[in-house]
């Protein structure tokens, strides 16, 4: 019998992440828990219960919609000969979860948040694009005002991670019975200046027409100054329910400007509200898209065929981390998303027996511990306690571990006492105030 060959890698190749893809690694970027934590602590608050879609969905449901952008979804056929791609775009895989889910009776509204990994190609590039999409989204019967509520609870995230500066935007872009006028007037308005513009807006005048309000090229902005404005074709019905958002916005002390050339992605309708940063550098200012929301009902329905009502806000954690990194220099000194308040320093294999009790007795009594085992001297572990900000340091020496005995050292001041085992716990609760 012929001996199979053993396939081995290469000892020159050297692993490596596929190009346009990237690891988010522990300890070099603390924004990322500093964000993802903030995301969690106020959708919770507020009613938001977290969903997880699948990584894996059929390929056609990126293809009913261009919610995924212009990439392409990168797909395969599975084991069962069953067209698959991973996940593109998040709301699409959401509409999915929502329609095979179903509201449970006697429940008017579902209140969903995601923060999800997608992944397309961009054939430009000829790379990957890789991105993490957060969002929440309202499913079934609600009012002006719970829109109101989910642009408070997006108004307070963007403060509690510390963005300053923050410019909410609001517009209306009609539902169905005041939009067909509303898209025939834009359409042909520019179809009279299709010379002015840009190959991919001219291509979308029939099917998209507010695709011009979107482009960032310069030429396209001009002609969208003088173009129809959404507003001005509101029926009775729309023109009330944006009244209702703005003078909820008013009652809260939320800054708004109204904006009527603000366009939300295709099939998005009524509501819409966009959120941007600006931030001040030595060499001008810098403006940061931070995210989108609207109503998504046409979006729905192209998916699932049903009519339900849900409207939402989306975007990704990228854009987030990159404005909270401009922050100024001392503001992020405070972006570590769970300092340590005791700094353990065991010096010694006893000692780190002993240590590792502590540890687990700390985290009991509640109190956030920076562990340390490596063996270094009680210098270097002193270093680390200062540069680990915490309040107090517990040095345990063999020694110590003998008599059963905790130095407690003050990290600021350097002023030690000794303890017995049984009353640390005590005493660090009451210096740290618990």
């Amino acid at each position: 019998m012929k001996e199979k060959k053993k396939t081995t890698v290469s000892q020159t190749t050297k692993p490596q992440a596929l190009q346009g893809l990237s690891d988010i690694i522990p300890g070099t970027d603390n924004y990322w828990d500093f964000v993802s934590s903030h995301l969690q602590r106020i959708a919770r608050g507020y009613g938001f219960n977290k969903i997880e879609m699948p990584l894996l969905e059929n390929v056609s449901l990126f293809a009913q919609t261009e919610f995924a952008e212009n990439n392409e979804p990168v797909s395969f056929v599975d084991n069962s000969a069953t067209k698959v791609a991973v996940r593109a775009a998040s709301m699409p895989s959401l509409m999915r979860a929502f329609y095979e889910y179903k509201l449970p009776e006697g429940h008017k509204v579902s209140k969903w948040y995601y923060l999800s990994p997608v992944l397309s190609y961009d054939q430009k590039q000829k790379q990957y694009v890789s991105s993490w999409q957060y969002g929440f989204e309202m499913f079934g019967e609600f009012s002006p005002l719970n829109e109101v509520q989910m642009i408070s609870l997006l108004w307070k995230f963007f403060k509690s991670i510390g963005l300053e500066n923050i410019t909410l935007e609001v517009s209306s872009l009609g539902d169905e019975a005041c939009r067909g006028e509303y898209e025939e007037a834009l359409s042909s308005y520019l179809q009279s200046k299709k010379y002015e513009l840009c190959n991919d807006c001219v291509a979308a005048i029939e099917e998209f027409p507010m695709q011009v309000f979107r482009c960032n090229n310069l030429e396209c902005k001009t002609v969208a100054t003088d173009a129809p404005q959404a507003v001005d074709f509101l029926d009775t019905a729309c023109h009330k329910h944006l009244t209702n958002v703005l003078e909820g916005l008013d009652e809260l002390g939320i800054m708004y400007a109204l904006n009527p050339m603000l366009a939300g992605k295709k099939g998005t309708t009524k509501t819409t509200f966009a959120f941007k940063h600006t931030e001040t550098t030595a060499t001008g200012s810098v403006e940061r898209f931070l995210g989108e929301g609207s109503y998504h009902d046409q979006i729905y329905k192209e998916l699932t065929g049903k009519n339900i009502a849900c409207f939402g806000f989306h975007s990704n954690i990228e854009s987030l981390q990159k404005a909270v990194k401009e922050q100024k220099a001392e503001h992020i000194e405070s972006l570590s998303a769970a300092k340590a308040e005791v700094f353990l320093a065991p010096l010694g294999d006893l000692a780190s027996k002993k240590a590792i009790k502590l540890f687990s007795e700390l985290w009991d009594a509640q109190v956030t511990v920076h562990d340390h085992f490596g063996g270094e001297g009680v210098k270097n572990q002193l270093k680390l306690a200062e540069g680990s900000k915490a309040m107090i340091a517990l040095i345990i020496g063999q020694k110590e571990a003998m008599d059963d005995m905790v130095i407690l050292r003050d990290v600021k001041s350097g002023m030690q006492e000794v303890f017995r085992y049984d009353q640390i716990i005590e005493e660090v609760k009451k210096r740290l105030g618990k």
